[in-house]
């Protein structure tokens, strides 16, 4: 895959300069979880995205030119038919209905291929519906890790929640989880978001 020149608007500069001017503050702007995704596709030369929780599907949106599939799993009803609507006749856009601590297993069951993951299917308050649990991240890994295929990217948003929210697993034991399930792994904290990619990968 050749490597797709990385453009942002001005607006997005604009925010990502100001952003690095206030020391990188938690959250950051959108943009920068944008760069983080595209990124790591073009360095593992991976097509195709795999979200959890849609939201009003402003993620997918920015991703669609960069991927030539794009899959994204949603809890709340009323959130997923919107998204859907949004998305009605992109045929490379997949909108799922359901918890992705379940949906997920069986989507990727059906893979062909490595994929970037972006786990952000964690309850958030506000609109966003909230499963059987606030954060379903141990069951998506264990999918994940599960996969017949192999490669995949994991990046799991909101980084500052995992050991400071008592309904989510610290950072360590986050990662102490994830080495279980395969030890060639490496993990890093960086911009409010965990990467858990391959060793061979990593640089």
């Amino acid at each position: 895959m050749n490597r797709t020149p990385i453009y942002i608007t001005i607006e997005q500069r604009w925010e990502l300069n100001e952003w690095v001017r206030r020391g990188r503050p938690a959250p950051p702007p959108h943009i920068v979880k944008q760069l983080t995704i595209r990124e790591f596709a073009e360095k593992r030369e991976v097509r195709v995205l795999i979200e959890t929780g849609t939201y009003y599907g402003d993620m997918v949106e920015a991703m669609k030119d960069y991927f030539s599939r794009i899959y994204s799993i949603e809890l709340s009803r009323e959130l997923y038919e919107k998204a859907k609507q949004r998305f009605a006749g992109d045929d490379k856009v997949k909108i799922i209905h359901g918890d992705s601590g379940i949906e997920l297993g069986k989507l990727i069951a059906s893979l062909d291929q490595a994929a970037v993951f972006w786990l952000d299917g964690h309850y958030s308050e506000g609109v966003t519906a909230r499963g059987d649990k606030d954060t379903p991240i141990y069951e998506e890994l264990t999918h994940i890790f599960n996969s017949p295929q192999k490669g995949h990217v994991i990046i799991i948003d909101d980084a500052r929640l995992f050991g400071t929210d008592p309904a989510y697993p610290s950072i360590d034991e986050l990662s102490r989880f994830a080495k279980a399930k395969n030890p060639n792994v490496t993990i890093e904290v960086e911009n409010d978001n965990i990467r858990i990619v391959p060793c061979s990968q990593v640089g």
